[in-house]
């Protein structure tokens, strides 16, 4: 693929592989079918590290299974790991440390980690400490990962269900405001994820433009995650998965058109950096039925990128 972006596929899924590496292997033959490029590994579904720890033997197997396709990989660290959980810091910065070290032994480039998050009255007391300590802590990472030849592509955070109930937030909501935490940090091994979907979510829960925002963002950008959603935050009470697709609210996961995002408008305002992957995040459903046009929909966005 011309142009900035140079691969674009999906991630492994969120159901069906735990652990079963014939259910991934099936998971990425079923990428490499449909014409992607890229496959996003999550980090916590392998049962490759324990601990802490990487288990070798479940490593090899593995590293096995990935060797058998042609196509490159990504991976994504565990959503839990927060650099902002001073009690626990010293915990989360084994898990990171072993994410990069996994995402190396799989020859994986880029790992997407998610940004820090407190309780809204501790970051009222603290929030110049705590962007310093991470700050610290990232530079720490981004040296091991230059030195393990990956990436860090910290992610732009979405209103999950404590963050929408007040008891968490975090700056990344606001992509200005993770544009200045990298900008801080001015490390060559660490980029932004742009998650389009959580953009949306965040534009519409703290009211600002998402197209204006990006474009503070996008000198940094290199790494995306694409699916639609509405922006609407998931304040209602369902019984199931398919009630909340039913209504649109929170992380979808979605296709372009059953959200409300302009993926052109999008475009024509973001720039991305050489060599970034567009890895396509579906809900199983969506994935069954909506893959291959998702995909070409991917791509066109893709293509815009260039054009811009």
């Amino acid at each position: 693929m011309s142009g900035p972006v140079s691969h674009t596929g999906f991630n492994a899924g969120q159901f069906g592989t735990q652990g079963d590496l014939a259910a991934l292997d099936r998971r990425i033959g079923t990428i490499v079918e449909l014409g992607g490029d890229v496959c996003e590994l999550a980090a916590v579904r392998l049962d490759v590290v324990s601990a802490c720890r990487l288990l070798e033997d479940r490593l090899v197997a593995l590293r096995a299974v990935l060797a058998k396709h042609a196509i490159r990989y990504t991976l994504h660290a565990p959503i839990a790991v927060n650099l902002m959980d001073e009690p626990h810091l010293d915990l989360h910065l084994r898990a990171a440390r072993a994410s990069l070290e996994l995402a190396s032994e799989c020859a994986a480039d880029t790992v997407v980690i998610h940004p820090g998050r407190v309780h809204p009255a501790l970051w009222a007391d603290k929030a110049r400490a705590l962007l310093n300590r991470e700050q610290d802590t990232l530079s720490e990472l981004a040296d091991r990962a230059d030195e393990l030849g990956v990436r860090i592509a910290y992610e732009n955070m979405s209103p999950n269900r404590r963050i929408v109930g007040g008891t968490e937030t975090s700056y990344a909501l606001d992509m200005a405001a993770l544009a200045a935490q990298l900008a801080a940090v001015g490390h060559k091994a660490l980029v932004a994820c742009l998650d389009v979907s959580h953009a949306r979510q965040g534009a519409v829960l703290q009211g600002f433009d998402m197209y204006d925002q990006v474009k503070v963002l996008a000198p940094h950008v290199g790494h995306v995650h694409f699916s639609d959603s509405t922006g609407i935050p998931a304040t209602i009470q369902w019984d199931n998965e398919g009630e909340r697709l039913f209504f649109g609210v929170g992380d979808m996961h979605a296709p372009p058109g059953m959200g409300e995002i302009d993926f052109d408008r999008l475009a024509a305002g973001l720039t991305v950096q050489e060599g970034t992957a567009i890895v396509i995040e579906l809900k199983e459903n969506h994935f069954l039925h909506s893959a291959p046009q998702t995909l070409q929909g991917a791509r066109l966005f893709a293509s815009a990128l260039s054009r811009a």
